[in-house]
């Protein structure tokens, strides 16, 4: 079965189960689906952006900025973590990297990249002092506190 093929009332039996289900419970109901032969589009947006909004409250913005800049200088206006230290980081903070660089890019404290109609929250830096390299950073602006949109951090 494709969508073109679902009719109004199957479809909003499908948008009840969606709304209704515990959280917890959803992969389930995906797998389900997607053995019915249904795909739902924007599944994994869904999932994403609800596991950010949880996260997001778990997030203390200038808490976590001030650790994990701790001890770097700011190279042309950013401080520069390599992704995989920034992975790192999280996990030993208990938080979903892709959540947290979500969660910054959406407050402006770090700089992204739009390629091929996505935001991507990491940025390839060439390094010609480092044997001219080209390494993927998260990159938080120094001055992520004024970019905060509202003007303060959390």
């Amino acid at each position: 079965m494709d969508k073109e093929s679902i009719d109004i009332k199957t479809a909003i039996q499908i948008a009840k189960i969606v709304v209704t289900v515990p959280e917890e419970r959803m992969p389930i109901i995906w797998d389900i689906f997607k053995q019915a032969g249904l795909d739902i589009g924007g599944i994994d947006e869904m999932a994403e952006w609800k596991a950010l909004t949880k996260q997001a409250f778990l997030i203390d913005t200038e808490k976590f900025i001030a650790g994990i800049t701790a001890g770097l200088e700011p190279v042309s206006g950013e401080y520069r973590i390599l992704v995989s230290d920034f992975n790192e980081y999280c996990t030993k903070q208990k938080l979903s990297a892709r959540c947290v660089r979500k969660h910054l890019a959406e407050l402006e404290a770090i700089r992204t990249v739009k390629s091929g109609g996505k935001v991507d929250y990491t940025c390839t830096v060439y390094e010609a002092e480092k044997n001219a390299t080209f390494r993927r950073y998260v990159c938080i602006y120094s001055d992520w506190r004024e970019r905060i949109k509202g003007g303060g951090a959390d």
